[in-house]
């Protein structure tokens, strides 16, 4: 995977190398067991971390290794991901990027999830409402 422009890192990369594609000396920060699992269950987060820049609408998931898991996309994010940006509607998306490989099943009432191949090595998932696309995921 290529980095993603108006970033400078993608999926694999380390924290330094992170840190240093978006200029910010902020620390990761252990992510947070779910409340809602019984203590008995495993946690999925175990080790993981995030970075979060909230006035630049980034997030970027950590495994426990340390390498770039999964990177989130939200209002105020003002780039753009194969043309579609925050906000743009379904029918932007669909004229742009055609049938979505993907359709999984809704992720909150009102809300579709597309998924498109970005390259050979990542998926982008958009989430739609009726405003518009909410977020913006790169997944494995």
């Amino acid at each position: 995977m290529s980095p993603l422009p108006n970033l400078g890192f993608k999926l694999g990369d380390d924290i330094p190398s992170v840190q240093t594609a978006l200029n910010t000396q902020m620390q990761v920060e252990p992510e947070i067991r779910n409340p809602a699992l019984p203590s008995f269950v495993a946690d999925p987060n175990k080790g993981k971390t995030d970075l979060h820049l909230r006035t630049r609408g980034i997030w970027v998931f950590f495994n426990p290794a340390g390498h770039v898991e999964t990177i989130r996309l939200d209002a105020p994010y003002t780039g753009s991901v194969l043309g579609i940006k925050i906000g743009d509607s379904l029918s932007k998306i669909t004229s742009t990027l055609g049938k979505p490989v993907k359709k999984p099943p809704l992720v909150m009432p009102g809300t579709q999830a597309l998924i498109y191949v970005l390259d050979d090595a990542a998926y982008v998932r958009f989430d739609v409402n009726d405003d518009g696309v909410q977020t913006i995921l790169i997944i494995r």
